[in-house]
């Protein structure tokens, strides 16, 4: 079944996020494709493994840009240039979302426990920011005026994992819960390294703490 045919979407169209994807489109080696990269939340958290989708609330969708569609015609691109790229091949998100005061949001659906979530995602985390500074760079493009990629990464960039609440039901509480009593999210110990070093956040949600973010999004 394909979730992507909904009636509900929402659209992100601050000029932040349009940039980003006009810069994606222009890097890609065939610029019809770039329609793959261009999807819904629901579409995104598609688990290719387990046929399963780990979003599926299509009363709350949003567009988004599936960072990790991107890597296939990155490979295909620089297949001749890149000695060994199947072992360099950066690994990416599977979705990419800006607000309107230029905050990113790079979110990665797992389909697992969570700790073996958190495992899998620390892999993606500083591979799809040098990713997307790659692709501006490649275009004399800057995505902010400041140079700094990391810096920015720490004021402007919040890495979430979004976990499937069936297959985390004893955690469920603990990852809701900080958020229920002060507005904060639950931050896994592992991704307590990352946090204000890399990132201006990293966080953990359920796919049901998904719908509130999608919800305030603007």
């Amino acid at each position: 079944m394909n979730l992507a045919v909904v009636i509900l979407m929402k659209k992100i169209t601050n000029n932040y996020f349009l940039k980003f994807c006009d810069i994606v489109e222009r890097s890609m080696s065939d610029s019809s494709q770039f329609d793959d990269c261009l999807k819904d939340m629901i579409n995104a958290s598609f688990d290719d493994h387990n046929k399963v989708y780990v979003y599926t609330d299509t009363s709350h969708n949003m567009e988004v840009l599936k960072l990790d569609e991107y890597t296939k015609d990155f490979q295909k691109r620089r297949r001749n240039e890149i000695p060994n790229l199947k072992e360099h091949q950066p690994s990416a998100v599977d979705a990419v979302c800006v607000n309107k005061d230029n905050d990113w949001f790079l979110i990665e659906f797992k389909n697992q426990k969570l700790d073996s979530a958190v495992s899998e995602s620390a892999k993606k985390m500083l591979s799809s920011v040098w990713l997307i500074a790659y692709l501006y760079s490649t275009l004399s493009e800057q995505i902010s005026d400041e140079k700094d990629i990391l810096k920015f990464a720490r004021e402007n960039i919040t890495f979430i994992t979004v976990v499937n609440s069936k297959k985390n039901e004893e955690f469920e509480e603990t990852i809701g819960a900080t958020w229920e009593k002060d507005g904060s999210f639950y931050t896994p110990q592992k991704f307590l390294q990352y946090k204000r070093y890399y990132f201006k956040d990293v966080y953990v949600l359920t796919e049901k703490g998904l719908r509130f973010f999608i919800e305030s999004f603007e």
